[in-house]
């Protein structure tokens, strides 16, 4: 069953608030490494490292996921929202309602997840995601 154009509406508008939420965020972020620059010790240098290789982690992280919006919302405009990328299927609506960016139904992303798992590697669409979207354990 293909999503209605109400749900279609909807998930744009969490999509697009999603969105707004991550560019506030990477903003943010931006202003606050300009404001680390000062003069210290040895120990501020390195904590000041650390804590500029974290801010440089987070911010492919806040990337990879406003990727992941922007792709979902571009799928809306094709007409493809809400089908699977592996099988084509349609997405079951409360998975989107949880993550409106998932790519791929319940089953495709696990056994997805199991092949990277045997290849040693981790398959990042569900681990992109931040807590407040994280489907619970057991859900579709």
């Amino acid at each position: 069953m293909t999503l209605s154009a109400e749900s279609r509406k909807q998930f744009r508008k969490i999509l697009e608030d999603m969105r707004s939420e991550l560019v506030e965020e990477v903003r943010a972020q931006i202003k606050r490494s300009r404001e680390r620059d000062y003069v210290g010790d040895l120990a501020d240098y390195a904590t000041s490292d650390m804590i500029a290789d974290y801010a440089h982690m987070f911010g492919e992280r806040l990337q990879q996921r406003l990727q992941m919006i922007d792709d979902a919302l571009e799928a809306i405009e094709d007409g493809d929202y809400g089908l699977c990328e592996e099988c084509d299927e349609p997405i079951n609506e409360k998975r989107l309602q949880l993550m409106p960016f998932a790519r791929f139904c319940v089953r495709c992303q696990s056994e997805l997840e199991r092949q990277a798992k045997m290849r040693g590697e981790t398959f990042t669409d569900i681990s992109l995601m931040d807590s407040r979207y994280r489907p619970e354990a057991g859900s579709e």
